[in-house]
């Protein structure tokens, strides 16, 4: 009986080690599959690099901000891709710089900053994505980083406001002339830093441009002009002072200057050029007339040559040229090709040409308007 119970414990521990080395490659498979199964690990951590003391200030409509991504790349990651989720609206905020490159920072990570700038109150900084690779190329990983709610003001409720948020604004040359019987014409240089001179205009005055500009990041400069009203003794704008936090008020003389242009000499101007030519063909007929007193033999040949030179004198002293504009033809307040149109032609009219410059004759009209048409308009 022992020896019985003896070889049934012996058979039965047979079994059992048998059945436990069958199941071992079952085990080991699903355990491959286990950890087949698994997600792949995190290679990159974006996030919002903008320092506190930019995003927690107001920011102003028409100011540009500087908005910093940090991504951190883990397992000599590579960097793949970076972009925004979605579409900018260009009538909320501007990308001044689409072409920011990604540089190292000091604690291993990579930085990367965009310029926008702010135009509207709603403006909004959308979701971004980094997108990395792993080193081996096997798989890629991405990271958002959320939107950025921006606190924006608008200052345009200052009706004095020209629309220009600057760390500094001054006026540097000026000048006003006679522009016709009811209008002053005022040309001003503005040298300004850190602005967004480009929005610059002057509330209420209809007729205005830039002549010259020179728009950057930090140095910004310009030629403006506008037409005043002759009742007007000075033009007074504010701006918006970002260390002073505070509207600035700027005020310019226009004061035309004597000197400058008399109502004759609106109706018709004569430059250095027709000074020094007069007196050059002056100059000349003296020359004759003296010739003629010692050389007898060729006296009247003289006379007749001072008196043909003091007709051409008399000619181009005196003699105007005209021209027809015909309807739908414009004028312009400068000869340049971002001038205002100081008015559109309804039907077809006399004018006197009284200069030119480059492609432009300067003219005036039957009301005695003084402009500027460009030479293939002229008839």
């Amino acid at each position: 009986m022992k020896i019985f119970h003896i070889l049934f414990l012996f058979f039965a521990l047979l079994s059992f080690g048998a059945s436990e080395v069958s199941t071992s490659p079952n085990q080991e498979n699903q355990s491959r599959a286990q950890s087949q199964s698994l997600p792949n690990e995190r290679i990159v951590y974006a996030k919002n690099a903008t320092p506190d003391e930019i995003l927690e200030k107001p920011i102003y409509v028409g100011q540009t901000i500087p908005i910093t991504y940090s991504a951190l790349l883990m397992n000599n990651a590579i960097l793949q891709q970076s972009l925004f989720t979605e579409k900018l609206s260009s009538d909320k905020l501007t990308l001044k710089t689409p072409n920011a490159q990604w540089k190292g920072a000091e604690d291993n990570s990579v930085q990367i900053t965009y310029y926008f700038k702010i135009k509207s109150p709603n403006a909004m900084i959308p979701e971004f994505e980094v997108i990395a690779k792993s080193k081996d190329n096997s798989y890629t990983d991405s990271s958002i980083v959320p939107s950025i709610h921006l606190n924006v003001i608008d200052l345009y409720q200052n009706k004095k406001y020209v629309g220009v948020v600057a760390d500094s604004l001054k006026v540097g040359i000026y000048k006003a002339k006679n522009y016709d019987a009811d209008y002053n014409l005022l040309a001003f240089e503005l040298i300004a830093t850190n602005a967004n001179l480009e929005d610059f205009k002057i509330p209420d005055f209809q007729k205005q441009g830039i002549e010259r500009s020179n728009f950057s990041a930090q140095e910004s400069s310009g030629i403006f002009y506008c037409v005043v009203p002759r009742n007007i003794q000075n033009i007074s704008f504010e701006y918006f002072s970002l260390p002073n936090n505070r509207f600035e008020t700027i005020q310019i003389p226009v004061i035309p200057a004597a000197d400058i242009v008399s109502t004759q000499e609106s109706l018709k101007p004569k430059n250095t050029y027709l000074l020094y030519y007069s007196l050059f063909i002056g100059a000349i007929i003296v020359t004759l007339l003296i010739l003629s007193f010692f050389f007898k033999k060729i006296r009247k040949i003289l006379w007749i040559l001072s008196f043909g030179v003091f007709v051409y004198l008399l000619f181009y002293l005196f003699y105007t040229k005209s021209g027809t504009l015909e309807s739908g033809k414009h004028i312009w307040v400068l000869p340049t090709h971002n001038s205002t149109i100081l008015e559109t032609t309804k039907t077809s009219m006399k004018v006197k040409v009284i200069g030119e410059h480059d492609k432009y004759y300067k003219i005036i009209t039957p009301d005695d308007k003084v402009g500027w048409i460009r030479k293939e308009d002229a008839e």
